[in-house]
């Protein structure tokens, strides 16, 4: 039996600078964090699915006792999305919610795994000649040219200098492998920390979509709902700040994110600013994490791992005594 294809998304893309848009600041000026939370909530439910969403009763009072609050709010809330087109008009006559930018985020995830047949085409607000071209696949040409075979004659050369240039080919051919090694390592960690950043980016993207995630974040920093708009550059620079100390392998889950960048902001008073968290960082390693004199002077290397090691026990003792 073939298996069925799955209409929706495991996860979407979606902008950094979402809480700077002018639609969602209205939205959130007018219902403030309960209508950015709605708005997000019925973004994971479209996606989950394909890229709209019929609306009923039953959904309402769902997203009603999500939120707790009333069937009509959450109608008030749809009402002014529609009216600020984060939403489809002519649609939503229909009890239908979606939008262009949606479904165009929606083909751009699916590519050529797009099954057309599948499409409700009542719903779609792109017409099927570009989605057709969306998804078409342009075939790599193969190579059928011939590598040519150059045939070079070996000179005859005396004992003791053939025993010299195999010596020093012999060398040569270790010195080519030791690089050749060298360069595959590196490769190798390089496509390592790739995998890593983009899976803890897909973190990201869940965590600040999941909206228990963030009130915890608001109700622990203590700097309000403002602290969002910060979030994610905050978690690019902590992923930066795990791999420089190598400790990238201490990440397992996303539990093991969460709470690693909990600790670690905490540890930075819930800084908002790149620079002076960096700042502060470097402060830290200068005037707090410096390694005692002795008659043997410590390399840069070895003061840095210190200094991380310090930071690890701190952010780990901070998280012992209030775990989130």
């Amino acid at each position: 039996m073939a298996r069925p294809i799955k209409l929706g998304l495991d996860y979407f893309p979606m902008d950094t600078n979402v809480l700077k848009n002018m639609k969602i600041r209205r939205l959130m000026k007018k219902y403030e964090f309960s209508g950015a939370i709605l708005y997000f909530s019925l973004l994971c439910n479209i996606y989950e699915n394909s890229y709209y969403i019929q609306i009923g009763q039953d959904y309402l009072f769902d997203l009603a006792d999500q939120l707790e609050t009333e069937d009509t709010e959450i109608k008030a809330m749809l009402d002014y999305m529609v009216e600020i087109n984060l939403f489809d008009a002519e649609m939503w006559k229909q009890n239908i919610l979606t939008s262009k930018s949606i479904q165009e985020r929606y083909l751009t995830a699916k590519g050529r795994y797009l099954n057309e047949k599948k499409l409700e085409k009542q719903y779609l607000l792109i017409p099927l000649p570009e989605i057709k071209a969306r998804v078409s696949t342009v075939k790599t040409p193969v190579c059928t040219e011939k590598t040519p075979v150059t045939t070079v004659q070996t000179p005859v050369c005396t004992v003791k200098s053939a025993q010299s240039i195999e010596n020093k080919s012999i060398a040569e051919n270790n010195k080519e492998n030791e690089s050749i090694n060298n360069h595959t390592h590196i490769a190798r960690e390089s496509e390592k920390i790739r995998a890593l950043k983009a899976e803890w980016d897909q973190w990201k993207m869940e965590m600040l979509n999941d909206e228990d995630w963030c009130a915890t974040l608001v109700r622990y920093s203590g700097k309000g709902i403002l602290i969002l708009n910060n979030a994610y550059q905050i978690m690019k620079c902590f992923d930066d700040y795990v791999i420089l100390r190598s400790s990238e392998n201490t990440i397992q889950t996303k539990k093991d994110y969460q709470s690693g960048l909990f600790g670690w902001w905490r540890y930075n008073n819930w800084e908002t600013d790149l620079q002076i968290l960096t700042g502060a960082k470097a402060a830290m390693i200068e005037n707090k994490c410096s390694a005692p004199r002795t008659t043997k002077k410590t390399s840069k290397i070895e003061e840095a791992m210190a200094v991380a090691e310090r930071a690890s026990e701190m952010a780990y003792q901070l998280m012992q005594q209030n775990p989130l």
